[in-house]
């Protein structure tokens, strides 16, 4: 009898054991050793997940999940313990609360056909109505991945293999590749054993090797959506694979004969540089294995998808800048040398610029460079200057304490305070003498002359120079001018003239140029084009025309990207209307969200350097277009005849968060959404303390940063100014004229301070139209006169207002103020039914402000269709 009881204990023990754990809050998702658990299915279209969770008592949970296509069907397994069930007919799923056909595999397993879906689900799995297993289906479209390769280097690539490998890695997310390999692409004088330098390893810019790669290709070979990797001979440091920028499409590969760690580091670069995702990978016998979570599935499924092949530190050609750069090579008496027959071939034009280049030819020992400090230049003058202050500071002051100390009777309190003003003085004045040693430079810079660090070089080098040649302390030159780079022999010299350059070119009886000659420059356009001459608001090119024997027979006249304007220049010039989108501060990174595009911000203090201030044909920097086309949708409502990209970006420190560390510390602490946006328990936040005291409770909304940088916005303002001198420019180009045009305008963040500048340099130029301001950074700063415009409208969070939104749902990038001049009809504020939409970061991200389009005609906020 008493192991009769004993059993019967032990049975019953058993039993309620499956049961106690059966409840969805204490069971987890999936035990590890469990009653029953779903598995992967070996012929399923789609991704499976499981991902090993420590729970609180010891144990291990399992939570398994599984991605489907939207609209699509896939297949499941689900094994039970014999020894807790007794078969596997006792199970019922279900989704949505509908039952799911299954198929019984074995007395153990059976087969689940999951149905087609448009939005995410579960499916659960009952035993006598207790819940025992549950598979999170996320519901994800379908992507079509092209990839191209082109080796630099013989190797035999099998793409169908290629292929293969990341279909089977990457089909969590959904995504399919297209693996194009290319045939082996010959550059001259290209080193096929010559090792590529090492990149940075912050992913933020490919170095100048990378680039003359890139543009080499891209001379017959146009850009598609696909990403572009070359496979090199590999990189000095023998343990990089590969390189990409994040978030961009130009990849670097190293040559390896072992397909499978080719396959490796392609899908390294294309987890860490297009989608900005770290890569890890779990080592198997002769494989390996990619191991992500389920979120990060969904991350690259969810990728913005930016193709560019440029970084974001590149300076790319622009048809606008108040410089214009010229290149042409000159004989030995000043003529021209022609290329290709042709006036455009031998003038090269190839950029314009806010400034002249920059250019020392230091001939004096005293200001030779010894070393640099973030590449800031020091001579031996700076070195004597703070040599001086230093010792004649100290020198005084311990005389002068010396003395006081022989008259006064307390000589400690005056012997401090003459140390303190000794050493503020040191720092002082040594800071001042460097600056004035620094004013010695503009002596050695070349304005009319030749650069003798471009002697040998080639022309592409010296344009590839020019590019990266930045002015260290000019953002703009007040007059519009060129600058011409000449070379002779194997030298280069420079010249700066002024817009318009005219030059005089011989042609024979088959109208092919003979002989050409620049013989002058000027502000003024003359030509027996145009009744009378003009003052030129932008760049030209006039060719007098001769014959051989010295007639004048015509004139040409090309604007600076080689448009013949002969014909054009008295046509009608018909009104415009001219949208322009200004950007604000750009991450350095691009995630799924808007917080995540500050990750490298708050951890790492990246930031790209303030704007060129010229203006874009295309959504260059990827700050509109990757989130729902929204700039398309303005496109479509607005209706414009020309578009622009301007760029407001510029540091945090010129925001009303005044510093990195500022905005990352108030962004760490600040609370998040509230899970119920009927109960916000978000009202006070704790603080950091210090490691005495502790933290201290504070309320939230004076946690964001409303105290106005009005130095910062100035900043930023002026940036603006000069973008609209280039727009003014454009805009003037003849045959136009900008006076019967209408501007539209679309600001975000920091880029309402830029748009500011913008409209205060073309005021008067041009009509103004209307301007949309989205959740502008640092409002209160700035005026808006409503009645020069039709339409004006500030959108974002509420923050002082009657009803205004919980601290939780506040925007704490760039907390909201009202733009003066504005009233409250002028403001629309985020809708109440939008609440996922809210949050620190969220309430200012342009990809959730999709819904300002959205406005119903009736209501206040409506963007009218032109």
């Amino acid at each position: 009898m008493l192991r009769i009881f004993f059993l019967l204990c032990f049975v019953f023990t058993q039993i309620t054991d499956c049961f106690s754990q059966a409840e969805p809050d204490s069971v987890g998702r999936n035990r590890f050793v469990e009653i029953g658990r779903f598995i992967k299915n070996r012929k399923q279209e789609f991704g499976f997940h499981e991902q090993i969770i420590p729970a609180k008592n010891g144990e291990e949970e399992v939570k398994v999940s599984k991605t489907v296509g939207i609209g699509k069907t896939d297949v499941v397994n689900f094994v039970i313990n014999l020894n807790r069930i007794p078969s596997i007919d006792s199970i019922q799923f279900s989704a949505h609360s509908n039952p799911l056909e299954v198929i019984r595999i074995s007395d153990s397993k059976c087969l689940i056909q999951l149905k087609a879906s448009n939005k995410d689900y579960q499916v659960q799995a009952r035993y006598r109505n207790q819940l025992i297993g549950v598979l999170d289906v996320s519901v994800l479209p379908v992507l079509e991945q092209e990839i191209r390769i082109v080796p630099l280097v013989p190797i035999v690539i099998n793409s169908d293999s290629l292929e293969e490998v990341l279909n089977n890695q990457f089909r969590g997310a959904n995504v399919h590749f297209n693996i194009t390999v290319e045939k082996l692409f010959k550059i001259d004088e290209f080193d096929k054993t010559k090792l590529f330098e090492n990149p940075s390893a912050s992913r933020l810019k490919y170095t100048d090797q990378m680039r003359n790669i890139r543009d080499t290709y891209l001379i017959e070979n146009k850009p598609s959506n696909s990403l572009l990797f070359f496979v090199v001979p590999g990189f000095v440091n023998q343990q990089m694979k590969g390189f990409m920028v994040k978030n961009k499409a130009l990849g670097f590969l190293a040559d390896n004969q072992n397909a499978n760690l080719l396959a490796e580091a392609l899908t390294k670069e294309y987890l860490e540089g297009f989608v900005n995702i770290p890569f890890a990978k779990e080592k198997r016998i002769n494989d390996w294995k990619l191991i992500l979570s389920q979120q990060d599935w969904i991350r690259v499924n969810n990728n913005p998808g930016v193709y560019s092949l440029v970084d974001d530190y590149e300076d790319v050609v622009t048809n606008n800048g108040l410089i214009a750069y010229y290149l042409f090579e000159q004989t030995e008496d000043g003529t021209i040398l022609i290329k290709n027959a042709n006036f455009l071939a031998s003038v090269i034009r190839p950029m314009k610029k806010n400034t002249y280049s920059y250019h020392l030819q230091i001939d004096n020992f005293l200001f030779k460079t010894i070393f640099r400090i973030k590449s800031r230049p020091f001579n031996s003058l700076h070195l004597l200057s703070v040599i001086i202050s230093f010792v004649g500071l100290i020198y005084g002051f311990r005389k002068l304490r010396a003395f006081l100390k022989s008259k006064l009777k307390k000589p400690r309190l005056v012997s401090f305070l003459s140390r303190f003003i000794q050493w503020s003085g040191i720092i002082v004045i040594s800071y001042v003498l460097i600056k004035v040693v620094d004013l010695g430079y503009s002596w050695f810079e070349v304005n009319d002359g030749i650069i003798k660090s471009y002697n040998g070089l080639k022309e592409k080098e010296v344009i590839d120079l020019l590019f990266s040649n930045n002015h260290p302390s000019k953002l703009e030159e007040k007059q519009i001018g060129s600058e011409l780079i000449i070379k002779r022999k194997d030298n280069y010299f420079l010249y700066e003239r002024k817009k318009v350059l005219y030059f005089k070119m011989n042609i024979g009886k088959d109208n092919l140029p003979m002989k050409l000659r620049l013989i002058s420059s000027s502000d003024s356009l003359k030509t027996n084009l145009l009744p009378e001459p003009i003052v030129a608001k932008s760049h030209y090119m006039v060719v007098k025309i001769y014959s051989p024997k010295g007639k004048w027979l015509r004139d040409q006249v090309y604007n600076h990207l080689g448009v013949d304007l002969t014909q054009k220049l008295e046509l009608e010039d018909p009104p415009k209307r001219i949208l322009i989108f200004v950007n604000g501060y750009r991450p350095t990174s691009l995630g799924s969200s808007f917080e995540e595009n500050f990750k490298d911000i708050r951890s790492n203090g990246l930031e790209f350097p303030n704007s060129l201030n010229r203006l874009f044909t295309e959504d260059r920097y990827s700050y509109w277009h990757p989130w729902k086309q929204i700039d398309d949708a303005f496109k479509m409502r607005i209706n414009p005849t020309e578009y622009y990209y301007a760029d407001g970006h510029h540091s945090v420190a010129t925001s009303n968060h005044r510093s990195l560390i500022n905005f990352s510390t108030n962004s760490s602490i600040y609370p998040k959404r509230c899970a119920d946006n009927k109960n916000h328990i978000c009202y006070t936040t704790s603080t950091v303390g210090s490691r005495f005291f502790g933290s201290k409770q504070a309320k939230t909304l004076k946690l964001l940063a409303t105290k106005s940088n009005k130095k910062g916005f100035k900043i930023r303002e002026n940036g603006g100014r000069i973008a609209g001198r280039n727009l003014v420019q454009m805009l003037n180009e003849l045959p136009n004229t900008s006076k019967n045009d209408t501007l539209y305008i679309v600001a975000h963040s920091m880029g309402f301070a830029y748009a500011q500048g913008l409209i205060n340099e073309v005021r008067g130029k041009i009509n103004f139209g209307s301007y949309y301001i989205l959740a502008p950074e640092n409002a209160s700063a700035g005026t808006v006169n409503l009645k020069e415009w039709n339409q004006v409208w500030q959108y974002g969070s509420n923050l002082y207002k009657s009803n205004q939104d919980a601290p939780c749902l506040q925007d704490g990038v760039a907390p909201q103020s009202s733009v003066k001049g504005l009233n409250e009809e002028r403001r629309i504020y985020i809708p109440k039914k939008l609440f996922k939409n809210k949050g620190y970061f969220d309430s200012h991200f342009i990809g959730l402000y999709t819904w300002v389009l959205m406005i119903p005609t009736e209501k206040k906020g409506h963007i009218r269709q032109r």
